[in-house]
């Protein structure tokens, strides 16, 4: 689970900044990423932050309370 500290950053990365984080993530987590792959993780990152800039913005103030569990 994020850090509100961890969404903040994440949020505030630049598509300049993608790149660097990118590779930084994949090494925390042992992941190699072929070279042909870089740019289409650069834009699923991009589409990400926004996606989820979106979605803390909508929630607003709800934003920091615990996620209910989804019960069928």
């Amino acid at each position: 689970m994020a850090t509100d500290a961890a969404l903040k950053a994440f949020l505030d990365l630049t598509d300049n900044d993608l790149a660097a984080y990118a590779a930084t993530r994949a090494a925390e987590i042992g992941l190699v990423l072929p070279e042909p792959t870089l740019p289409a993780v650069r834009e699923n990152l991009a589409l990400l932050r926004v996606q989820t800039a979106l979605f803390v913005a909508a929630l607003g103030e709800r934003a920091g309370e615990p996620a209910e569990i989804f019960e069928p």
